[in-house]
């Protein structure tokens, strides 16, 4: 085991004195959101960060650098690169660390090009010494060019971490891939268009706790407003995985669909009736979108995207209305076991030398501590990775949130936290070219039975399983 030195207090306390700044307004409200930190406080993260120990292989004045891909914020002054300028200038300039951020990408574009460059395909990059993925990604690099992080985290250590993030990043024992922002799904309520809709129809936000009352509202506003959709979910895999899951019936025999699966017509059979009927969105996109266009009333998304809501809806004809919205727990079938998805990319860093490992490590335990963390997860709808800034979410004095929408989901975050259990998606190779196709898949084989009688005269129960049927077709073509 291989122990880092301590931090000097002196250059914690600079480094806590640097505010998040940007030139983007969004970000700069969202900075507003976490307090000046405590010395109390300053004090207790610069004894848990780093635990003192054997000599560093690390000299100030020739500092080592290390590259870094990630996926979070696409824009000049993100939140992860004002963070790590925040590093570079005290704890880095300190130790001797220089983060060096070369992309900032999607998750599915870095995806794409890590595997590139582990694979050495021409054109690509070298694969740098951080990055930020899913397992899915892993799984196709290949553990053997990872930095297991046990080799500088004692177990006392990673026991103030939550276990189910920490498990994600496990493989064969070791651990490689560190947690340190994680989002779950929530139910965004549009109530400018669900208030007027519940006075008049007695439907009410406790009917949305579930999915059968999500259904029933479904098909209630479809005839209310005139034939508009209610309803619409971001990642439809994870629709049929979670409530599958959830009723006690694996989705996934190793790295196959089971379609003889008898949770499956349970999931199935609403979700087809209400999509041909028209009342949910089909068309590709996020809610947050298509909610801010009054598109439809409700949606289940990552609570990451709270940050990307306005204060405004934009209608059609061009005229706006105020955006106001309820967040809620992802609805579950009624009697169902209460799961929810655990999302967000895990931090890697690259098999090196030894002064890059340790490097790494130092970054690492930084990022993850209490306090940067902290104001990492805030800033952006995330759920902090230790167990510590759990419980200062509790605290009112911790957090002054500047808008009700994140009072609202980070209420919800830790109704989960205490209440839930959280799964992460599976990290088979193909996973996330299946991710993409389901959905696909999914809004293709319901559209083309848009229309189609589901109630009255015939079998109703036709369409749901032609429709299985061609979702099963559709999925057998092997991936390239």
């Amino acid at each position: 085991m291989i122990f880092l030195r301590s931090l000097d207090l002196s250059v914690w306390q600079d480094s806590m004195k640097h505010s998040i700044m940007t030139r983007n307004s969004k970000l700069a409200e969202i900075s507003r959101m976490v307090r000046k930190t405590s010395l109390l406080g300053m004090l207790f993260v610069s004894m848990l960060l780093l635990c003192s120990c054997t000599d560093s292989p690390l000299d100030p004045d020739k500092p080592v650098t290390l590259t870094m891909w990630h996926v979070y914020g696409a824009q000049a002054r993100s939140p992860m690169n004002i963070l790590i300028d925040r590093f570079n200038q005290t704890v880095g300039k300190k130790q001797g660390i220089i983060i060096n951020v070369t992309s900032v990408s999607s998750t599915w574009n870095i995806h794409d090009e890590l595997v590139a460059s582990a694979r050495e395909e021409p054109g690509s990059e070298e694969l740098p010494d951080l990055f930020t993925c899913y397992p899915k990604t892993l799984a196709i690099i290949g553990n053997s060019r990872v930095l297991d992080w046990k080799k500088y985290f004692s177990e006392e250590e990673l026991q103030n971490y939550v276990p189910a993030f920490l498990e994600e990043g496990m493989m064969d024992g070791a651990l490689y891939g560190f947690p340190f922002a994680k989002s779950t799904n929530l139910l965004y309520v549009n109530d400018t268009l669900f208030e007027p809709f519940s006075r008049e129809t007695g439907i009410s936000y406790a009917d949305l706790s579930t999915l059968e009352g999500v259904f029933r509202a479904s098909a209630r506003y479809y005839e209310w407003s005139g034939g508009k959709s209610f309803f619409m979910y971001d990642d439809w895999m994870h629709y049929a995985i979670l409530n599958s899951e959830s009723l006690g019936e694996p989705f996934f025999e190793k790295e196959n669909i089971r379609w003889d699966n008898p949770a499956l017509l349970k999931l199935w059979r609403p979700l087809a009736k209400a999509s041909v009927n028209g009342q949910l969105w089909l068309n590709p996109g996020y809610n947050s979108t298509v909610m801010m266009m009054g598109e439809v009333v409700c949606g289940v998304g990552s609570s990451a995207a709270v940050l990307y809501y306005n204060d405004t809806l934009t209608l059609k004809d061009n005229s706006t209305l105020p955006l106001r919205l309820t967040i809620l727990p992802e609805p579950r079938f009624e009697g169902a076991k209460r799961l929810d998805i655990q999302r967000g990319s895990s931090l890697y860093a690259r098999a090196s030398t030894p002064k890059k490992e340790y490097a790494a490590a130092v970054f690492c335990k930084w990022l993850t501590s209490p306090e940067i963390n902290f104001s990492l997860a805030v800033q952006g709808g995330y759920m902090p990775v230790q167990k510590e800034a759990f419980q200062r979410l509790k605290q009112a004095e911790y957090a002054d949130f500047s808008h009700d929408r994140y009072k609202q989901a980070y209420k919800v975050l830790l109704s989960l936290y205490e209440t839930s259990t959280f799964v992460s998606v599976p990290a088979f190779e193909n996973y996330g070219e299946l991710e993409k196709q389901f959905g696909a898949a999914l809004r293709d084989v319901l559209s083309s039975y848009r229309g189609t009688r589901y109630s009255g005269e015939g079998d109703p129960e036709s369409v749901v399983r032609a429709s299985l049927t061609q979702m099963k077709k559709r999925l057998a073509v092997p991936f390239q």
